[in-house]
């Protein structure tokens, strides 16, 4: 009685103490009609004049519709690259986004050593207006960021951007250009967290919203194609709401996303569920099949009240799909804990404790202030909540950003070697970092 009666007096003691930290909607200033714009400077074929920025109110986007789904039978694809070869290789560059304004992607070793980097202030090529507006935006994410193309480009939500950027540095002329970008400023993309290649030069962007017509985006993202303010949509996925990790697996011939099978932010009158979910991919089509034959959700729902304080209206969601080099098991991240998932049983099989016991040996927590009362008055201490990004290595070597308790990012990456952490880019406002380098067993398309 004694000790319950303290354990309520901490919790009362915290939340007063935390009465200045605000619960917030994740990148809810991206909403379209919210933002500043910073004028960039002129392009290439422009006069400079110059001057302090300017601020300013966007003009309206263009209009987006999306296209109605199909549902194509599955033929295999014969066109993918051959699988990585199992190996035990040293990775050493790790790829990481840094937000600010403006933001930074930068490549760097196991030290922190920056070996590559891009910004905005590194594109001189010329841009459709509206991408070069949306690049040009005050929003200051770094939210994705991806090895793609056997490691000659990268995949990014940047600013107010989804891209696709060259990483040629050996060839200079083509290093650190744009070849694929659409923007963000619109009630589909708002505030998209992740995109995945597929294959036929196509590429997968989840929405990572809360209504019925959230999901996933198919663009054509060839470089053959010149850069536009609106490309198109090949095809719109609705139903898996609050997508925030999609991978593709060759195997299969399947992308798998994470995400709610219901409203995350709880506005649906029912519970959202932590959910994995398959897309058979047709060769010939080139599209994606929309079922839910392919659908696994967590056994229960959490609500966030945990980290959030009472009354906060939010399930937990994923943040993150990892598969396991070499092996047909997935991990998830989501806002309270860790997951494994056994695609050939298609089952979940670990929790936190199994998960970090099994596959991450050497993960610590960091911060202490990790645990709060849920919804129905349990106390619970959430050690492995948060894992915005994290990414496994062949020799057992794998990567974390936990976001801050009650704080949307982390202030550095931990980098764990033979179960001894260490800490690096600190003092950076991070969302992910990851391995760059392909997977073994788990090859990206090559086009």
């Amino acid at each position: 009685m004694v000790s319950n009666i303290f354990t309520w007096f901490l919790y009362v003691a915290n939340q007063v103490s935390d009465l200045s930290i605000q619960p917030i909607q994740p990148q809810a200033r991206l909403r379209p009609g919210n933002q500043q714009v910073v004028v960039p400077p002129p392009s290439p074929t422009q006069p400079f004049d110059a001057g302090p920025p300017i601020i300013q109110t966007p003009t309206a986007e263009p209009s987006i519709t999306p296209s109605p789904t199909t549902e194509p039978s599955i033929t295999p694809s014969p066109t993918s690259p051959p699988p990585a070869e199992a190996t035990e290789e040293f990775w050493d560059d790790i790829i990481t986004g840094v937000y600010g304004i403006p933001p930074l992607l930068k490549i760097h070793d196991r030290a922190g050593n920056i070996k590559w980097s891009w910004g905005r202030d590194d594109v001189t090529q010329e841009l459709p207006p509206y991408i070069r507006h949306c690049l040009y935006s005050d929003a200051n994410d770094a939210t994705e960021v991806k090895w793609i193309k056997n490691g000659t480009a990268i995949a990014a939500i940047y600013s107010d951007l989804v891209l696709m950027i060259n990483h040629t540095p050996d060839n200079p002329e083509t290093d650190k250009l744009i070849t694929f970008a659409v923007c963000r400023q619109n009630e589909f993309l708002w505030n998209s967290h992740t995109l995945e290649p597929l294959p036929g030069d196509r590429v997968a962007v989840g929405t990572t919203g809360s209504n019925a017509w959230d999901g996933i985006l198919v663009y054509n993202s060839s470089v053959d194609n010149p850069l536009v303010d609106e490309p198109l949509i090949l095809q719109n996925i609705t139903g898996l709401r609050a997508i925030h990790g999609m991978i593709w697996d060759e195997q299969e011939q399947m992308l798998w996303a994470a995400g709610t099978d219901a409203a995350a932010d709880g506005s649906d009158p029912i519970p959202a569920y932590g959910t994995i979910q398959g897309y058979p991919y047709n060769a010939t089509t080139g599209e994606l099949e929309d079922t839910e034959e392919f659908m696994y959700r967590l056994p229960e729902a959490w609500d966030q009240e945990t980290e959030w304080g009472p009354g906060y209206p939010w399930w937990c969601g994923p943040h993150d799909l990892v598969p396991i080099p070499n092996d047909r098991k997935f991990l998830m991240s989501q806002d309270r804990g860790l997951h494994a998932f056994d695609l050939n049983t298609r089952e979940f099989f670990l929790d936190s404790k199994g998960v970090i016991d099994t596959y991450m040996r050497g993960f610590e927590v960091t911060t202490n202030d990790r645990k709060g009362f849920n919804r129905a008055g349990e106390y619970l201490e959430l050690p492995e909540s948060d894992l915005k990004g994290f990414s496994m290595a062949p020799d057992g070597s794998f990567v974390y950003v936990q976001s801050l308790w009650r704080l949307l990012r982390g202030n550095h990456t931990n980098l764990v070697v033979d179960g001894v952490r260490q800490q690096i880019n600190l003092g950076d406002e991070i969302y992910r970092s990851r391995w760059f380098a392909d997977i073994p067993g788990w090859p990206k398309p090559a086009a």
